[in-house]
This record gives structure tokens, sequence and C-alpha cells, in this order.
């Protein structure tokens, strides 16, 4: 493993290059030595990106396409600051400057949001599969509350999708890359009618399992089997009247990851004999274990949406944003790493249903005074239920030799209807030629119903319902009933019709509001030269668990969370605009963090609830260079600095004990990372160009969870750091030929080339698993344009 030392991070950021860099191009060869503009929404409204008063990082479509940026998980190794989390119920967690919610379940609203063409994607488990047939990627770093909404504190993805020419155009891409991999894209696009233009795409992804298991030869597992689609129709009737419809879905048929068992922790005094005879997984890339049958996954998502922009006046645009998404969940999930169950989530089902309507009113951007003033309306439900398998964990082997109650089947269950209501205003307005003072703001008004249930229906020995009835509750509500819900009231006053030490289902409701807010100046120095600076404070919604809960206390909520930013910053244009140099430094004071984190419930172990930590500081510094010395050659480097520390907090760690966390790492949040990126392309002949490349992506170490730099005292081996996750590089490399326009592209590539041992999660039960990152992978892309 590499490590390197403050200095080292700063040289290292100097001397290579990021694929990340805010004015990052596509590199094509043809182009003259200077960076070309980019062109970006974030205020929703197009303007250059090098006279936004903000930090934004843009990776092109072009750029996604070269280095072969498929995933979530591909995009945020190269952006800086940004982190992907691979969680136990495989939703995706986004971590932007230090700010993010680890909860993972369907009904949890993230902390970076991400948005396609400006439309939410409100839910994690609904982003998973939209990076196709982009013309861009948009990152906004920073709370975003003021025009993109609560559940923004950490920033904002923007997936801007390639839209509909008035001339037809059509391309296609096929890739066959390790592990069998094939990914096939297209698209086609052009005029239907009068003012009637449409774009068909797709992409279907097929490879086989990439993981091997530990104890049964020849076993594979990871296996990639996705679909999907998008059909957009553009219709302008008039000069005064534009119509840009969305229908788009995927279906995600492969098998989810499994972790490797690196560690145990007894949550309960006897272990079985098979927990105690298996061995930890080896430390390899490829390596890990899971119950046969488990892992799979069958989930499909469908949305539509509506744009209208409909010219008022000459210099006024009413813009409405219609939405509707559908999600349907069935899948399976390893937990533990090991073939045996401790801990898997055999059943994992729920849907999501989600209507938002965005109405907003904006001038012209020619004069002065630019704003925008709208409202937005959100109305969504979620329905989840777990079953899980503990049968060989030490509290099913505890409970059965103790008390002839051996519990293997504890289930979970959730429904949430969540409505929001919000007005928003954002102004610039240009005190003089070179001076532009910003302002803007929100009012949110959020409100979420909850019903939580644990029941049992199968009626199988190992039930949970049984041991509730009749050991806990000590038989005074008579025998179990199959379909009752047996967690009990322990909040000291009756909940709904559930009386205090009654057992039943758990409602709740949130009913919160709050004011995200923007100030902010810019100073046109001189012609290319912009200094600005913000002041912010964004905020999250607050939720609910969907936990196996034993008692009420585990449903409880979180409540919203708060940024208040400061960031100050510079965009330099240099040396005939060869050079772009921007530089951010911000501190954010964070105020009721969301996290999950523990509570001591004999005779279960130590169980997962919500909580809110007081107080946080993230402090830290971006440095960004873009550079085309000479024709055909990119040059882009990016470094990142982050201080991310918890300053008051009180809970239970992971053996129950109540311990203050203050000064303790916020999770998932590098101190340095680095990314680096070359690209040169250079005459063959009078119809090729060839291009190499490579890129190198770099994060220091951090942990999992609050208070991971220290072991639990029962937890074994002591010999490494259980909950750590170690700094890592990755190296990757492209090379090929295409012909001027990209109207065909042969390209070679590897990924991780020297197959770096990494992981981004660690999550423990009795057992204590990692999710590490792929291995070496490399193939070959054939495109073309027609």
């Amino acid at each position: 493993m590499r490590k390197f030392d403050s200095t080292s991070m700063l040289v290292l950021a100097m001397l290579i290059a990021s694929p990340v860099a805010a004015q990052s191009s596509d590199g094509i060869a043809e182009a003259p030595a200077v960076l070309a503009d980019i062109v970006v929404t974030a205020n929703k409204r197009e303007q250059k990106l090098n006279d936004l008063g903000a930090t934004v990082a843009v990776v092109t479509g072009d750029a996604l396409s070269l280095r072969q940026i498929n995933s979530l998980a591909d995009l945020a190794q190269t952006i800086p600051s940004l982190s992907f989390t691979t969680t136990a119920n495989n939703t995706p967690v986004f971590t932007l400057r230090g700010i993010g919610f680890y909860e993972t379940s369907l009904a949890a609203y993230p902390a970076v949001s991400v948005y396609v063409d400006e439309v939410a994607l409100p839910f994690p488990a609904l982003t998973t599969h939209s990076a196709y047939d982009l013309q861009r990627v948009e990152v906004l770093k920073g709370p975003q509350g003021t025009l993109f909404g609560q559940n923004a504190t950490g920033g904002a993805i923007n997936y801007v999708a390639a839209k509909p020419t008035s001339d037809f155009s059509a391309g296609a891409n096929l890739t066959y890359g390790r592990f069998n991999e094939v990914i096939g894209e297209g698209y086609l696009s052009g005029p239907l009618a009068d003012g009637l233009t449409a774009r068909l795409s797709a992409r279907v992804e097929n490879a086989d399992g990439w993981q091997q298991s530990n104890s049964r030869s020849g076993d594979t597992n990871g296996k990639v089997r996705t679909y999907a689609g998008r059909l957009q129709l553009a219709w302008e009737p008039s000069d005064g009247a534009r119509f840009l419809f969305n229908l788009n879905g995927w279906r995600d048929k492969g098998e989810t990851q499994a972790p490797q068992y690196i560690g145990i922790q007894p949550q309960n005094p006897i272990i079985g004999p098979e927990l105690a005879a298996s061995a930890f997984s080896r430390e390899k890339p490829r390596v890990a274990d899971w119950t046969p049958g488990v892992p799979y996954a069958n989930n499909r998502f469908l949305q539509a949406s509506l744009r209208s922009d409909i010219d008022v006046t000459d210099d006024l645009v009413l813009t409405s944003l219609t939405a509707y998404e559908n999600y349907r969940h069935r899948q399976g999930s390893e937990a533990d790493g090991l073939p045996i169950s401790t801990l898997d989530i055999v059943s994992d089902s729920g849907s999501i249903k989600s209507f938002s309507q965005e109405l907003r009113l904006a001038n012209g951007g020619g004069g002065r005074a630019r704003w925008v003033v709208g409202g937005n309306y959100e109305h969504s439900k979620v329905d989840q239920g777990f079953l899980y398998d503990i049968t060989k964990s030490t509290a099913s082997t505890t409970l059965g030799i103790v008390l002839g109650y051996p519990i293997s089947f504890p289930s979970a269950s959730s429904k949430q209807t969540m409505t929001n209501y919000a007005i928003f205003g954002n102004m610039e307005y240009d005190l003089t030629p070179t001076l532009t003072v910003k302002a803007g703001a929100r009012y949110t008004k959020a409100r979420n119903n909850v019903t939580s249930c644990n029941v049992t229906t199968s009626g199988l020995p190992g039930d949970a319902g049984p041991f509730f009835f009749d050991i806990l509750l000590g038989g005074a509500f008579g025998p179990y009933v199959n379909g009752t819900c047996f967690a009990i009231n322990d909040l000291g006053a009756a909940n709904g019709s559930v009386a205090p030490g009654a057992p039943g289902a758990y409602t709740g409701k949130l009913d919160e509001d709050n004011v995200s807010w923007r100030v902010g100046l810019d100073w046109k120095v001189r012609p290319g030269m912009l200094v600005y600076g913000n002041i912010a404070r964004g905020y999250k919604a607050g939720g609910f668990p969907t936990v196996s809960a034993s008692t009420f206390t585990q449903y409880l909520p979180v409540t919203q969370e708060s940024v208040l930013s400061y960031e100050a910053g510079f965009k330099a244009s240099l040396l005939d605009r060869m050079l772009q140099l921007n530089g951010a430094a911000f501190y954010y004071d964070y105020s009721d963090k969301q996290l999950r984190t523990k509570i001591n419930a004999p005779p279960f172990g130590i169980l997962d609830v919500l909580g809110n930590v007081p107080k946080s500081t993230v402090k830290g510094f971006e440095i960004e260079l873009d550079a085309r010395p000479i024709e055909g050659l990119s040059i882009n480097t990016a470094f990142t600095y982050l201080d991310a520390k918890i300053d008051r907090f009180a809970g239970f760690n992971t053996v129950g004990v109540l311990t203050n966390f203050a000064g303790s790492r916020v999770p998932f949040t590098p101190k340095y990372q680095v990314g680096a990126n070359v690209d040169y392309e250079f005459l063959l002949t009078n119809r090729w160009n060839g291009f190499v490349g490579g890129s190198v992506a770099y994060r220091s170490d951090t942990v999992a969870l609050v208070g991971g730099d220290i072991n639990p005292p029962n937890a074994s081996p002591q010999s490494k750091k259980l909950f750590g996750i170690d700094s890592y590089t990755l190296v990757d490399v492209r090379a090929g030929v295409r012909m001027p326009g990209n109207k065909v592209q042969l390209s070679v590539w590897g990924k991780n080339i020297f197959n770096e041992y990494y992981w981004n999660n660690v999550a423990a039960g009795d057992a204590i698993s990692r999710y590490v990152g792929r291995p070496t992978t490399y193939g070959v892309s054939v495109g073309y344009k027609f």
C-alpha cells in the first residue's frame, strides 16, 4: 500500500494531472492548444463556467466514454473530494467534502442530490444506471439548497443528457473486457416532423462474476445484467414555446457484491462451532464469500418527465418541470462475507413512487439583474421490507442454548409518505461591470409519516415473534399469532394504539421547516480572472430508518441537519488561455449531522439506530490546474485537502459502551485526495489520429464509522485497524486511434492496472466485513458515428 505525507501530496498534485479539473475538455487533437469554454447550468441558466462564482467540477461526455467511466463508483474516483461507498443493501452513498449520510434504506434522502437535466432522482437507489449518452456531468460542491432544495447539504450532481438534434445522427459503441464484459451503447437522433425532434439511446451491459469464493472452487459472484434506455422528444411549436419529454428506465438483474470477512466481534457470549471455525478471507481484490443463492437483484426503474419553457415576454421565461418516478426493488444481499448465515439479507423488497412539480419564472441573462423565482412540490411513497437470516449468529446460538429460542429469521418493514413544499428566489446584480452581488433563499416545509413493523409470517422454527411473546413479554399477551407486529413500545407513553410495554406497530411523524440561503460577491479582477466569496446555509430533511428493531426506540427518526458554509475562491485563465488555475478554500459549520449509530439491545447485541451529531467541522481547500501547452496535449491536476472532525457527540460504540467521540474523524472523508490525467492526441495519417492517456487517483486513509480509528476490545484480530479504510492509488491507461470528429474510434484500455487492493466500506455484526474495489480490468472498444 502506498503512503504519502502532506508534502508529498502537494508535490504530487502539482506534477500529475486530473480528469476532473472544472475546466476539463475532451482533449481532441484537432482543437487548438487553448482551453475551450464550458457552459454549465449550476444557476439553472446557461453560463460559462469561468463566469460562475462557485466550485463546479465538470466531466464531458467524451471524457466519460474515453476513460470508461461506467458507474457511480467510477465517477467518484474521477472527482477529488467526492467519495462513493458500497453498502450491504447495494444502495449507493455519496460523500462530498465530508458531507454525506450513511443510511441504506430506500426512504433515506441523500446529502448529495442527483439530477438528470435538473429533474431530481430523490432517492439514491434511483441513481445507479443513469450515466450513459451524456453531454456532461456537473458536480456542484457545497450546500445547494437555494436552487436545488434540501437534501443537498454536501452538493448536487447533475447529469446533462445529450439532446435531440435537428439533423439526423447516430452512433454506437461496443466494448469487450475482462470477465467477459460486453457493453453495447448507441443512439439515434434527428427530426420527426416540423419542429419535432427525437433522440433514442440505450445501453446494455453483461459480465460474468468477478468475485471468487473462498470456500467453493469455481464459484463466482458479481455478474452484471443491466439494461437501460432513454427516449427524448423535443417540440418547438413556435418561437416562444419549447417542450422536452423524457421517458427513461432501467432494469438490473445482476448479483449484489459480497464483502470479505476480515474480523470477528462477537455480539453475544456463545459462538457457534461453524462461526468459530470460519477463516478470515485472503486480502486479495477478487476474493470474498457468500451464502449460495443469496446475492441477486431484480430491480427496475421508470421515469417520465416533461420540461416546458414558455417565453412570457422577450425577457421572461416560465419553466415547468414535471416528473414521476416508479421503482421496484427485489434483491438479496450478502452482509457477512461468509458461506454461513450470521447476517444475510435473504429478501429485500420495496417500491418508490414519487411525483414532483417545479414552476419558476426567470428573466434573460443579458441585463445587470438576473433573477429566478419559483416553487416546487414533491410527494413520495416508499415501502420496504427485509427478511434476515442470522441462523449461525452468536445471538441465535446463545438464545438457543440458554433459552431454547434460536432466532433465525428477524424481519423489518416500513411504509413512509413524504410531502415537501418549497418557494425560492435567487438574484445576481452587477453593481459595476466587474462587481456582482448574489443572494438567494428557499423556504421548505417537509412532512414524513411512517408505520414500522417487525412481523413474522412463515411460522417456521426460529421465527422471532414467539420469542418476543413468550420470553420478553412473559406470555402477558398470549401466544404469538403470525402477522402480528412484535417490537415492544419502550417509549414510556402510548404510541398510537400501542400502550407502553406492549407489542405493536410504531407510527411516527416528522413536521419540519427550514430556510436555506446564500449570499456572495463576484469580482472580475480582469478578463479571465474571477475572485468570489460565498456564505450559504443548507438543510437535509430528517427521516426514519427501516431496521429490525426489538423496541420502538430503534424506530425513532433523525431530525434535519444543516451546514453553514463559508467559501472563497478564484478562477484564472492564463497564458492566452493555455492554462486555467482554480482554487477554493472552505469552512463548514456542520450541525446535527445524521448518521447510523448504535444501541445496546440485550439479548440481541449491538443494533443500529439513527442519531444526530450535534456539532462537526469541515475545513479544507482545493487546487485545480488545466493546461494545453501544445496542440493535442491535455494536462490536468486537482488536489483536495479536508479536515473533517466531530466536535461534540456522545453515543454507543460497537461494544455498547457510551463514548465521547469528540475529536473523531468524520467517516468516508480522506484528508488528501488527488486526481491526475494526461491525454495526448497526434496525427498518424491524413485520416487518422492516435491518442494515448493515463489517469491517477489517490485517496488517503479514512474510517468507515465514528471512532473507527480504535478497535473494539472484543474484536479480533487486533493487529490491524478493523474499521479503517487504507489509502490507495489507482492507475488507468488508454490508447487508440480515431478519425477526426470521432467518426470511427478504436481503443484499448486498462483500469487499476497495478491491481491495487482497496476498499471503500467496512460493516459489522458478529463478522467484520470489507467491501473491496474491483481488480485490474482491461478491454477493447470500437465506436462509430454516422
